[in-house]
């Protein structure tokens, strides 16, 4: 059960150069990385969460990589992990609290219409090499 999902959000610069200090104060992952270009236009944040699930003995580690430009905000999310099958299709039953993968999904989303920014999918190339 590996996904990897592209989004590209548009919006003010210094809208978008709040969203990685409020992710992760506000998602707290396990693990963070902060890199800054050379000459100071680009940013990379890289958060990384891990959630084990007891139930169906399944670790989901999801990776949110984002690169902060000067009118984009570029978001590579990468779920990997999990349980598929008889089991693994109980995995969101198995507790009342919501799967990481989808509360850090929502929280991209509501933080961009929140702030009136826009975010747009981009399509993988990986996926359009295989169907072609």
């Amino acid at each position: 059960m590996d996904t990897a999902r592209k989004f590209v959000m548009y919006g003010p610069g210094d809208t978008l150069k709040r969203l990685p200090e409020q992710f992760n104060s506000d998602t707290k992952p396990q693990y963070t990385y902060h890199h800054e270009s050379g000459n100071g236009t680009d940013e990379v944040f890289v958060n990384i969460y891990e959630e084990h699930r007891k139930l169906t003995n399944s670790s989901t580690t999801v990776v949110v990589i984002l690169t902060l430009r000067r009118e984009s905000l570029g978001i590579n999310f990468i779920v990997t992990g999990g349980r598929m099958g008889f089991r693994g299709s109980s995995m969101s039953n198995d507790t009342a609290e919501p799967l990481i993968k989808d509360t850090v999904y929502d929280y991209l989303i509501d933080f961009s219409k929140r702030h009136g920014l826009t975010i747009q999918e981009a399509k993988i190339a990986e996926d359009s090499e295989k169907d072609g």
